[in-house]
This record gives structure tokens, sequence and C-alpha cells, in this order.
């Protein structure tokens, strides 16, 4: 009941023993058409998020569907989409999930939409649908496929990696929550041979040899506001949860947090190869005490053929480690070997109590030295120390052992400052608190099994109180969030 509505019975209540008995009736029935009038609005806006999202969907999906798919109460498989699809049109996914090759993200190659009118394929309800690959499908696979937009659903145990984008261009994956791919050169997050893809408000975590990767050739790739947590890999090969220069160019990554956890590592194993043998070459054997073969870091850019100048940006970003994590990496946030790249508003800590003497930044420059166009703005480290070479222009870097010791994350011009969302390497005055995802993210970690880890307080926990003015309201926030979603 309104508040309206609530005021209105009150005031009934007082003056009803005061007036004649027909007055009275005529008092009653116009009350009680305002609370139905009450009860109605609320309904409507109750409903209105749903009627908003099924006014865009031309086609509809199920988890069992065998209808013709024009109307929620008719829908078919996801593969019966692609016959229809073409641009402009969407797919909405019912709630519910989905399995088999026939409930896969798979489509044709070479399907696509265009500039102003991408092929959609969304969750109805934000959050409601998981696709599961049961380690036999890949739940998410784009393959010579451009202008799409994924959107509101999780997806987990692939065959390969969860979410792959091969020789694929301008797409969008947006609130996704992802997790646990095969274990061998895979990925949560994988972008290969393609440009100019976005992955907006995701999450990754669990079994991978990197939660997101762009590589060989994943060109202008531009990760906002993504969480990841590297748990565990069993093969030979660098493991990190943010690959974002090898072999890629271009690649921006803005409000990225990453955790480098391991906490799915056996704890006594054989190093395998890509193909489930036992590795026979260099590091080959058993690895005893959750040790890693070439353990990485939380954010990682290394290694180009050809042109070292990467064009590599990290803005607004934050890696950390707990205290019962099992880094083994050198650095949370390492770079060689490369030249153009621009680290800015980024921390990097360990929470206290680890005790590993890992470093918190290893900035490295070409191998010979000499490079021009590296640039370090207001980052801060907290733990053990830092090396930063001496190519790179530094601004701003204060380093300590614990929090009291740096300028205070949030508020801070001497520093980095975790405040204000980046928007295309643009440094805006919207908050970014609390975390976009986090209420997906709790919800999704529950579904896969695993604790639920709430971003926003873990983050708090380790940088302290998020002040109000790097706080989101509902009716200011200009993005999707989860107190602004249709859920």
């Amino acid at each position: 009941m309104g508040v309206a509505s609530r005021a209105y019975l009150m005031y009934f209540r007082t003056v009803q023993t005061r007036i004649p008995s027909l007055i009275r009736l005529i008092i009653i029935g116009f009350t009680w058409l305002f609370l139905l009038q009450d009860w109605f609005d609320k309904l409507a806006s109750g409903t209105s998020s749903v009627a908003a999202a099924e006014s865009t969907c031309t086609h509809y999906a199920s988890p069992t569907g065998s209808g013709t798919g024009v109307s929620s109460s008719q829908p078919f498989k996801i593969a019966d989409f692609w016959s229809f699809a073409k641009p402009g049109y969407t797919l909405c996914l019912l709630d519910g999930q989905y399995t088999g090759s026939a409930s896969m993200i798979n489509p044709p190659q070479n399907l696509r939409g265009a500039v102003n009118a991408p092929i959609t394929i969304k969750a109805l309800n934000d959050g409601r649908v998981t696709i599961d690959g049961q380690s036999v499908n890949h739940p998410v696979r784009l393959r010579r496929n451009d202008y799409l937009v994924l959107e509101g659903f999780n997806a987990h145990h692939s065959k390969g990696s969860v979410v792959e984008l091969s020789r694929s261009s301008h797409n969008i994956i947006r609130r996704v929550g992802a997790w646990d791919a095969a274990d061998g050169n895979t990925n949560i997050f994988g972008i290969h041979g393609g440009s100019h893809n976005l992955l907006e408000d995701v999450a990754g975590w669990g079994i991978a040899r990197a939660v997101f990767s762009t590589s060989q050739g994943g060109n202008n790739t531009t990760f906002r506001r993504a969480w990841g947590r590297w748990g565990g890999s069993h093969v030979v090969g660098g493991k990190n949860v943010f690959q974002l220069a090898y072999n890629a160019y271009n690649v921006l990554c803005e409000n990225c947090i990453g955790q480098f956890s391991g906490e799915r590592m056996k704890e006594n194993y054989v190093l395998m190869d890509y193909y489930g043998k036992p590795w026979t070459g260099k590091g080959a054997g058993t690895y005893t005490d959750y040790k890693m073969d070439q353990p990485g870091q939380i954010f990682h850019a290394t290694t180009q053929r050809g042109d070292s100048c990467s064009r590599t940006r990290l803005l607004g970003s934050l890696a950390y480690v707990l205290s019962a994590d099992r880094f083994q990496g050198v650095a949370t946030v390492l770079v060689s070997h490369l030249d153009c790249i621009t680290i800015q508003d980024t921390v990097a800590v360990f929470q206290e109590g680890y005790s590993n003497n890992k470093r918190t930044f290893h900035l490295g420059s070409l191998k010979a030295g000499g490079a021009k166009n590296l640039v370090a703005n207001r980052i801060t480290g907290i733990g053990e120390g830092s090396w930063i070479h001496s190519d790179w222009k530094q601004t701003t870097i204060p380093q300590g052992s614990n929090l009291s010791a740096v300028p205070d994350p949030w508020t801070t011009t001497t520093g980095a400052n975790l405040c204000f969302r980046y928007e295309n390497g643009v440094r805006t005055t919207n908050p970014l608190w609390p975390w976009p995802m986090n209420q997906r993210i709790m919800d999704a970690m529950r579904e896969s099994g695993h604790a639920a880890v709430d971003v926003t307080k873990t983050i708090e926990l380790m940088l302290g109180p998020i002040p109000a003015q790097c706080k989101m309201t509902s009716r200011s926030a200009p993005f999707p969030t989860d107190e602004t979603s249709s859920r």
C-alpha cells in the first residue's frame, strides 16, 4: 500500500464515526476505488520491466522449447533461431537451465548483424538463464560472427573455453557470468583473431589457463567493469587472470578487478599437455604442495610478434591477493618486453597476513631497454614493494606495506583513485560503486558450488569503507547495475 493510501485510511478512520451513514458509504466507495488504483499502479510498475524487455523480442527460446518461437508461450530451442536471425532481430531466453547442443549459443559461421542493427540473444530476466556445456559442448562460441549482442545470462562447464570469440568482430558481451572451462589451453572469456569487441559488466572464475584473454589478433578489445578470479589449471603454460597483450594490440581494460586465488589447484598432480597426456617438455613431472607451472599474474602484458608498441591501457583497476590465496607469480601486475603502455589509477594490494614476498608492480621495458611510451600515472602498491624500469614516465606512485601507509584510494589526488567509472579511456564523474554485478556474482557463485563473493565488501575489507560520493544511487545510475536491473 502506498503512503497516500495509508494517509487516506487514517483520515477515514478518524472521521467515520462523526458523519451520517450515507456519506460514510460514499467515502467507503471512494476509498476502495483509491486503493484499487494504487494496487493496479504497483502491479503495472512491477511488470513494466518485463514488458519493456518483451517489447524488444522478436523470438523466444526455452530449455525444452518445441514451438514456433514467435511468442513466449510458444518458444523453440536456441538452435532454431539461427535460420530466422537477421539484423535487428532479438532472441529472448526464458528462465531455466539450458543443456544439449541445440541449447548452446553457437551460431553458424558468417551470421552477422549490422552496425546499427545487431542480432541480440539475451535473458528475458537478467541472471535467470544458465547455459551448461556439461563439459561436452561450448556454451558460447562465435566463429566469424559480427555485430552480435549477448546479454544477461550465465554459462559454464565447457569442453573448451566458456565464452569464445574467434575471428569475430564488433560484438558485445554484457552482464554475463561464466565459470569452469576445460582444464586445457582455455579461457573463461577468450577473444582471438577479431577486433572491436566489448566485454562489459562481466565476471569469470574457476578452471582455465586465463580468465580473460585477448591474444593472437584479438585487437581493439575493451574489458569494462570485469571481475575475475583465477581458480586453477594443471596444464603447461602461463596462468593469468587478465592476459592483455599477447600478440594483440589496442587493448583497453577499464575498471577491471582481478584476484589470483588458486583455490581449485590440486595438491599433487602430473603436469598435462593440451591433449590430455602428461607433458614431456620443460617442466614435466609431478607437482606437489599446490605448485604451478609458469605461475602468472593478475594483469599480464608481454610478448608481441613484430611491433612491440602494444598500445595497451589499464585504467581505474585493482589487483588483489587475499592472505589465504595461492599466488605464486612475480607480481600482481607485470609488463615485459613491450612499449606503448599506460597504467593509471590502478591499485595492487596484498591483504595483510600474506607473507610470500611478492611484488605489487613489476613494470619492465623492451628487452634491450629504450622504450619511449611507457606511462605509470597515479598507481598505488600495498604490499612488499614494486620494481619499475627507468624507461617508465612515472607520476605519483605511492607504495606502502599497509593501507595506512598510502593515500586513501577513494579520495586521493596523489595516488590511484578508484571512486569513479572510466568510459572509453576517460575517467568520468559517475561513481563506480557498489560493484555493478555484485548480486549477480554472489548468486552465480552459489550456483557454481562456491562460497559467494561479495565484491564490494571484499574491496572495503582491504581498502576501507567506500564513501558516499563513490556510490551510485538507483536514481542517478546511467548504466545498468544489480540495483537498477529488472530483477
